[in-house]
């Protein structure tokens, strides 16, 4: 079939096997226009229509203007080349495909080329050229390997996987190897939250070029009548968008051949149990073009893993049986540190023979590609210790009788889960517990008997009504007390906006009370929130003319697919069972068009269950390596055996971090000596001398430009510098405080004081843009304009001067006391009234003695 024309409207359509020979439209008139020919159209379109008005006894004539045929021609050439796009200078074309023929000489047709178009290719940039060249070769066959027809994206988030996917999908949709388009009917799966945002992107890079179809918050009816437009061979609808659930409902109309070329599955890793009904769902569509776009492929183990390939190419890596026995046993048995040398041998094999297999069709690139594209980025993992009242309550619950007896049965026990939810929503705050056990909630029985030690101000009458004790109710929990005194620095300090991220809608619910005291503006974004209001939320937070502040997000709920780049700090307040949650909360913030320096907390309790939680994400993040480029260091292994999790209802009060414990790090045993110092060269760090390791990694230890501009570069000992550019899952390598004083981020040493136990800290590189202040109408000079000029030029937006990393006193911030009232006084901030509450502990004196009281 000749690809038509943009003139003409796509009316005529061919079923499958029914070939019709078709000439594409021609003008009457061509560049040898003959007098003859002239002649003709002009007589056709001069004749007269006559009519007789009404009240008339003469016909009327109506004169129809004369024609310039040269001009109409011209109006032609112009309609067929209106959608072609030139690339810039400096832009290479991407030619995805040529023929043997097209290389041997000019000769040959033009259709022996397949190259995206330029409207996108001059918005690529070079590793996505990269990623839509890959996806081509796995989906269009031309793969070596066989049975490959499907591949995984599996680029961390931030990095244009979607742009990636569009790029693709519209070049097949107008080429192939014959001429003819090799993709007819794509269909797009992905979250009920994000099919707004795909029908937006498609519009956003291709406008109106592509018929779609995305069914979002539609009626039955209307689902009905779409995928039925959709699935008709007469139809011109080339994309329908559609969510995995109604996908799931619908699925027996996609079973007719040809209804379907390709799928797209974005955060594919809902498919990573084959079981489910969503999964045969879309196992049972014909096409075998099947592209996932996932950023954490790899969730809990290898047989997860299993499903999302097994899926993408089916039989690629045998039965699950097969795969379990010759890849998966040997890889975990390698892997534990009581394995023997025969054993770690094995699994090297299995693992580098799995990787050379999946590797054929999954790319995966990391976030630090972005380093030259956005701003640099400091990941803190805070340690935060219990409170007393925390500390009582979870004694108690882990040497209660109904937990002993549980832990003595199978481990399957129903219970356990529920228990485990008790203990990480006591470590969020006692509240929780409260709440629960005013409710009746029997799910936490090993908490009987403990409303007695709970103060007696914090509930009133015989209702039991929590009153929070007029606000002292933030200082009964750890985390919860350096969060309020972090949120009231950046408040009154700098312009920045904060995210807040948690597991769970009653945390959120804390977010909120604790919002509303400080009267700091806020946003939520929960389960309950109407797919329709998410992007208003998202928008209004975005907008740098308004005056919000907070972002209270539900991981699950919207931790997909969100842009909230007008925030640059971002706090995960409870970790997850599952790092790809995590992951994609925290990467909200870092994306494309951030400006300011990003800031992501992750916040835990100190020797309880929150550190076992975050030790086993970080045994998946090395079980991840397998399918990745790089070797995996089986001598490291995973830091903590599978037998850590039995672990789980302990608690060790008296360490800092249970997980630098674990780590046997030998920096911090040699605490003493600094970074300069010329004995550092004797300390080995993974086996081999630190003065043996490259000399560019001991270059780059303050990343970003952290450490100075908290002024605090000097002093930091040698375990407290990370050692070169670490990932993000290599603890081992990152910066290690026993002192938040040298934390290289200034507003945390204000914030952090007696609560924070240990900290862990790693600086990725970025580069800076110059940006405005967020808030409009500031005065010229304030604590919010200095703020913004340390953050751009690297000063201590405190203390210039500073040489310490210590808060700064009274004496430092006299001269900011005036402009901090000015701040507070603005007319685009309501006054806080601190009458009835206790001042917050810890806040620097320019802080406490601003205060603006009613």
């Amino acid at each position: 079939m000749v690809r038509r024309q943009s003139l003409l409207p796509r009316v005529l359509f061919v079923s499958d096997g029914v070939a019709v020979a078709r000439k594409p439209f021609k003008p009457p008139f061509a560049k040898d226009f003959s007098i003859n020919n002239e002649q003709l159209l002009r007589t056709r379109l001069l004749a007269r229509k006559r009519f007789v008005p009404w009240g008339s006894a003469s016909p009327f004539v109506v004169k129809v203007p004369e024609v310039n045929a040269s001009e109409f021609s011209t109006v032609v050439e112009k309609d067929q080349h209106k959608d072609k796009v030139s690339l810039p200078d400096g832009i290479e074309p991407l030619i995805l495909w040529q023929s043997e023929e097209l290389l041997q000489g000019p000769g040959s047709s033009c259709l022996a080329l397949i190259m995206v178009d330029p409207l996108l290719v001059r918005f690529l940039r070079p590793h996505q050229r990269e990623g839509v060249q890959f996806m081509f070769e796995c989906v269009s066959g031309l793969h070596s390997a066989a049975g490959i027809h499907g591949c995984i994206l599996a680029d961390d988030m931030g990095l244009g996987k979607t742009l990636q996917s569009i790029t693709l999908l519209f070049t097949l949709l107008r080429q192939g190897f014959d001429g003819k388009p090799m993709v007819k009917k794509a269909i797009i799966v992905t979250p009920t939250s994000l099919v707004s945002n795909w029908e937006a992107e498609i519009k956003k890079w291709i406008g109106d070029r592509v018929q779609l179809i995305a069914l979002c918050e539609s009626s039955r009816d209307e689902v009905v009548s779409g995928i039925n437009r959709f699935v008709n061979p007469c139809s011109n609808v080339q994309v329908l968008i559609v969510s995995y659930e109604t996908f799931r409902m619908h699925s027996p109309k996609f079973s007719q051949s040809g209804s379907c070329d390709l799928v797209i599955c974005d955060e594919a890793h809902r498919l990573k149990n084959d079981q489910t009904m969503t999964n045969k769902a879309l196992a049972s569509l014909s096409c075998k073009r099947r592209i996932l776009l996932s950023g954490t492929p790899m969730q809990n183990d290898l047989e997860e893993f299993y499903a999302m390939v097994n899926f993408t190419n089916p039989g690629i890596l045998g039965d699950a049986g097969h795969f379990r026995r010759y890849y998966e046993m040997p890889i975990l048995s390698g892997r534990e540190p009581s394995a023997t040398e025969e054993q770690k041998t094995l699994g090297i094999i299995r693992s580098e023979e799995l990787s050379a297999k999946v590797n054929q069709f999954i790319l995966r690139r990391t976030n630090a590609l972005l380093s030259n594209h956005l701003p640099p980025k400091i990941v803190e993992v805070v340690c935060c210790k219990l409170t007393p009242l925390q500390s009582e309550l979870y004694n108690h619950f882990i040497q209660s009788k109904n937990v002993k007896r549980v832990l003595n049965e199978e481990a399957k026990n129903s219970k356990i889960l529920a228990y485990i939810t008790a203990l990480k929503k006591l470590c969020n705050h006692p509240k929780l517990i409260y709440d629960t056990m005013k409710g009746g909630n029997s799910g936490i029985t090993g908490f009987e008997d403990c409303m007695r030690f709970f103060p007696p101000e914090v509930f009133s009458g015989r209702s039991g009504v929590w009153t929070g004790g007029d606000g002292i109710w933030v200082e009964l929990s750890g985390k919860m007390h350096v969060l309020a005194c972090l949120l009231a620095q950046l408040r009154q300090k700098t312009d920045d906006r904060i995210v807040l991220v948690s597991n769970y809608t009653q945390t959120l619910d804390l977010f909120a009370q604790l919002c509303r005291e400080r009267r700091y503006p806020f946003l939520r974004l929960d389960g309950t929130t109407s797919i329709s209001k998410r992007q208003k939320l998202v928008n209004s937070f975005n907008d740098p003319s308004k005056d919000e502040f907070a972002f209270l997000l539900s991981s699950k709920a919207g931790g997909c697919g969100l842009n909230l780049i007008g925030g640059n700090r971002l706090v995960l307040f409870d970790p997850d069972w599952n790092p790809a949650n995590d992951k994609q909360a925290a990467a909200r913030v870092w994306r494309d068009g951030q400006k300011k320096r990003v800031y992501i907390y992750r916040f835990l309790s100190t020797g309880t269950i929150e550190e076992k939680v975050y030790q086993r994400q970080m045994s998946k993040e090395g079980l991840q390596k397998v399918i990745q480029q790089e070797q995996t260091d089986y001598d490291k292994g995973n830091f903590f055996s599978l037998e850590d999790l039995r672990d789980l209802f302990t608690y060790r009060s008296n360490v800092s971090s249970e997980i630098h414990e674990k780590m046997n790090c030998i920096r911090c045993m040699s605490n003493d000596v600094s970074g300069d110092d010329k004995n550092a060269s004797e300390i080995e760090v993974h086996g081999e001398p630190f003065g043996e390791r490259d000399q560019s990694d001991q270059n780059v230890d303050d990343i970003g430009g952290f450490a100075e501009m908290s002024g605090c570069m000097h002093r930091l000992k040698y375990s407290e510098r990370q050692v070169g550019a670490p990932l993000e899952e290599d603890l081992l390598n990152w910066g290690h405080h026993f002192k938040p004083t040298s934390v290289p981020d200034v507003l945390f040493q204000a914030s952090a004081g007696d609560d924070v136990t240990f900290v862990f800290t790693n600086q990725i590189g970025g580069k800076l843009i110059p940006v405005e202040s967020m808030r409009p109408n500031k005065p010229s000079v304030n604590v919010v304009s200095l703020n913004r000029i340390s953050t751009l030029h690297g000063t201590n937006m405190l203390n210039p001067t500073a040489t310490s990393c210590k808060p700064v006193q009274a004496k430092s911030s006299k001269l900011l006391r005036g402009s901090l009232k000015d701040v507070t006084n603005l007319s685009w901030r309501p006054k806080i009234s601190f009458k009835k509450q206790p001042p917050l502990k810890r806040l620097c004196p320019s802080v406490q003695g601003d205060r603006v009281a009613n």
